[in-house]
């Protein structure tokens, strides 16, 4: 393997286990942030519920 050869298989290599890195970053974030707005949402619902029993 030439020197051109294995830059350009280094290059790739490193950018699509940077592609892979990122994207399982941003499913684990997306993921935190579905369960926080599902809790706000129960929070928010048990108060108006509690209002509406008054």
């Amino acid at each position: 393997m030439t020197k051109a050869e294995s830059l350009m298989l280094a290059l790739c290599f490193g950018a699509m286990m940077g592609s892979f890195i990122g994207n399982i970053i941003m499913l684990i974030k997306f993921a935190i942030e579905d369960h926080k707005d599902k809790k706000r949402r129960r929070q928010e619902e048990a108060k108006a519920a509690e209002q509406s029993a008054e």
